[in-house]
């Protein structure tokens, strides 16, 4: 755990200052990610301030993180605070983040990578076989909104627009990405061994 008398600098905090730190902090808990184009303010009162929340974070053995290139602010708890996903979301999640890479190296800096509700339902019926239905898609499109993963434009249409953020590549990281694979791996031997 970090150093706790440095928690002490939150009590140095203005007003203005303290009310902007609680309200990042709230945001990070609830949301997992500040982005720099979407909350620039609370993004860079975070970076000015990263040290208060390393150690804030440290007192409930998280990590916080930060990719000034990317403009990312992320935190990460312990196991019991992860969110689970069920198949069918870990496979659209896994997509999402390999849509990602193949396109974020062809956009300029302040432009995020754009897909379609199709391009997505296209890959995850290429990948399982199988069709996502609309009432799954919705859900995990909201879901995944929540979460500052993406932002779904006109439901689930299926020329509307995705935008995939780059805190797809905090919370699907390459070690992420080998335990997505060898649990999808173990799911489909799973279903194999069962079938007739």
């Amino acid at each position: 755990m970090g150093n706790l008398e440095d928690l002490a600098d939150i009590d140095r905090l203005d007003r203005e200052d303290a009310s902007l730190f609680s309200r990042l902090l709230r945001e990070l808990v609830s949301r997992c990610f500040i982005l720099r184009s979407e909350e620039e303010r609370l993004y860079n009162f975070g970076i000015r301030n990263f040290h208060l929340l390393e150690v804030y974070f440290a007192c409930m053995d998280a990590q916080v993180r930060k990719d000034e290139g990317l403009g990312v602010i992320a935190w990460r708890g312990t196991t019991e605070n992860r969110v689970r996903l069920n198949q069918e979301e870990s496979i659209a999640v896994f997509i999402l983040r390999l849509f990602y890479e193949e396109k974020r190296n062809s956009l300029r800096l302040s432009e995020y990578p754009i897909i379609t509700v199709l391009d997505l339902t296209q890959r995850f019926k290429a990948m399982t076989g199988a069709e996502l239905k609309k009432t799954h898609l919705k859900d995990l499109l909201k879901r995944f909104s929540r979460f500052r993963l993406i932002r779904a434009q006109d439901g689930i249409n299926p020329d509307g627009t995705i935008i995939l953020y780059p805190t797809l590549a905090f919370a699907i990281d390459q070690e992420t990405i080998e335990k997505l694979r060898e649990n999808l791996k173990s799911d489909l031997s799973r279903e194999e061994e069962m079938l007739p």
